[in-house]
C-alpha cells in the first residue's frame, strides 16, 4: 500500500465551523439591545458583537436590519394568544379585547418594540397570523368581508398607536415604572395647565392621566368595537 499524498500546508483545507449560535438566539440578541438602548441600538453588526460572531454569520438568519426588525415584531406577535379570538365561548367584542390587553402586555415588556411596529415591516407569517384570526373574529360577529377588513385595520391601528403613545411617555427601558406612577406623573403635570387658557383640559385632567392606562386602552377598544358592529 502506497502511503498517503501529503499536502502542503498552504493548500490544507479548513473546514467551516458550525454554527456556534441559533436563529432564535439572534433574536434574542436584537430583543435585549432594543431594550438597552432602543432601536438605534439594533443592528446587524451590533448583534454579531453581542454575540461574539463575525457580521456574515448573522446574515446567515436575518438578510438585512430591516429582515432583524421584523424577526422582533415577529416574536412578540407571536407569543400573543390568538386561541382566544377562535373561543366560541367568549363574545367577539370581547374576545378582540382580551387579546389586545394581553399583546399591550407583552409589547410593554420590550417597549421599543412598539416603535418597531410603527416603522418595520409587519407582513411575516407571526402578524398574518395575527391578522387572520381577527378577521375571523371580526366574521363572527357578523362582519361583512368588507367591513371586517376596514375593521382589522382600524383595531390595529387602534392597538399599535396607543401602545406607542404609551411608550412614548417613558424612556423605552424595561421594566416600565408601574402605571399608577405613571399616572400620577401624568397627573401633576396636567395639573400645572393654566384653567383660564385650558378650561376643557383643566377639567379633563384626571381622566387625561389615565390615557396611559389598561382601563383606558380597553375603553377605547369597546368604543371602536361598539361602533363597528352598528351598520
Amino acid at each position: 500500500m502506497s502511503a498517503a499524498k501529503s499536502i502542503p500546508e498552504g493548500e490544507r483545507r479548513i473546514r467551516p465551523a458550525r454554527r456556534s449560535f441559533t436563529e432564535a438566539q439572534v433574536v434574542d440578541t436584537a430583543l435585549l439591545l432594543l431594550d438597552e438602548g432602543g432601536a438605534a441600538a439594533v443592528s446587524i453588526r451590533a448583534v454579531a458583537g453581542r454575540l461574539g460572531v463575525n457580521p456574515n454569520a448573522v446574515y446567515t438568519y436575518v438578510a438585512s436590519r430591516a429582515d432583524l426588525e421584523r424577526a422582533v415584531i415577529e416574536r412578540v406577535l407571536g407569543s400573543a394568544p390568538l386561541t382566544v379570538l377562535a373561543d366560541p365561548a367568549i363574545e367577539w367584542r370581547s374576545a378582540i379585547v382580551e387579546f389586545a390587553v394581553e399583546l399591550r402586555r407583552r409589547v410593554l415588556e420590550h417597549p421599543a418594540v412598539a416603535g418597531l411596529m410603527m416603522t418595520a415591516p409587519m407582513d411575516g407569517p407571526a402578524a398574518r397570523d395575527v391578522g387572520e384570526a381577527l378577521l375571523a373574529c371580526l366574521a363572527r360577529g357578523g362582519l361583512s368581508p368588507d367591513r371586517r377588513a376596514r375593521a382589522a385595520y382600524a383595531v390595529m391601528v387602534q392597538v399599535i398607536g396607543a401602545i406607542a403613545m404609551e411608550v412614548a411617555e417613558a424612556d423605552g427601558r424595561p421594566p416600565l415604572p408601574p402605571e399608577s406612577v405613571r399616572i400620577a406623573q401624568r397627573r401633576a403635570a396636567l395639573a400645572e395647565i393654566p384653567a383660564e387658557r385650558w378650561p376643557h383640559t383643566h377639567e379633563s385632567r384626571d381622566v387625561m392621566a389615565e390615557w396611559i392606562s389598561a382601563e383606558q386602552f380597553a375603553w377605547s377598544l369597546r368604543a371602536l368595537l361598539d361602533g363597528l358592529s352598528v351598520g
